[in-house]
């Protein structure tokens, strides 16, 4: 964690009091550890996780039998099983509105073949809690024996209660340059796909650099476009994760 505490320092200069707190970083930083993959074949770069505050960090995650070390501190990132699943932590802490269901959407997407929105009902609410975390479980492991890892350029959260940071650009720059951008290249993935046209602006030099014509730019999946223009990009997913 040296590298990653010495970037934090360097963004904690430009976003000042505004920083999540290291701690949250690290927290972040163990999830992302546990479900890289032995063999990353397509990384998935992101732009951020979700402000994970300290007494966020205090709800506990129970232990999973069949994830043996997972992380038991909630936080507000996608592969935090919690987030989204109040059930799970069965805590009063627990927000009130939390999760990333556009996130789940792309790591299905990535899993199998799309033809519209309601083949994304098995990890969504409509489905029975017990049975969505289990679908849940299922689909990190499968993406994860598959290649399939999901990287953010900032190793800080840049949005809190739906605000982006001050200086966030200034802060999404020198996480890549002083910390995400050496994971990626040293990934040795066979296909990069950058989440959102803002990230690619920043990292879109290096990854013609070292991955020329083996990266895709999709938009955001909450991006304003029609349905149907999210449903082609989830297409886009299964056509580069799936072949």
């Amino acid at each position: 964690m040296h590298k990653l505490n010495d970037a934090y320092v360097r963004i904690e200069r430009i976003l000042g009091s505004e920083t999540e707190a290291l701690a949250s970083v690290q927290l972040v930083e163990t999830y992302r550890r546990f479900w890289k993959p032995a063999n990353v074949r397509v990384l998935l770069l992101a732009e951020s996780h979700v402000y994970t505050s300290d007494a966020d960090r205090k709800i506990a995650i129970p232990a999973i039998s069949e994830l043996p070390g997972y992380p038991m501190q909630y936080s507000r990132f996608v592969y935090c099983l919690g987030y989204g699943e109040r059930t799970l932590t069965n805590s009063a802490a627990h927000p009130r509105r939390d999760g990333t269901p556009q996130f789940w959407k792309i790591f299905f997407s990535c899993n199998n073949p799309i033809s519209s929105n309601v083949d994304f009902k098995s990890i969504l609410g409509q489905t029975p809690t017990d049975q969505r975390l289990q679908n849940k479980i299922n689909l990190l492991k499968e993406l994860k024996a598959k290649g399939i890892w999901l990287v953010d350029a900032s190793i800080v959260a840049l949005y809190r209660e739906g605000k982006k940071a001050p200086n966030m650009s200034a802060a999404l720059q020198e996480s890549w340059r002083s910390y995400t951008r050496d994971i990626v290249i040293s990934s040795g993935a066979e296909h990069v796909i950058c989440i959102g046209r803002g990230v690619a602006g920043i990292v879109g030099d290096d990854l013609a650099k070292h991955f020329r014509g083996r990266h895709t730019v999709i938009p955001q999946p909450n991006a304003f476009l029609p349905s149907e223009s999210h449903v082609e990009n989830f297409r886009r997913y299964s056509s580069i994760c799936c072949r």
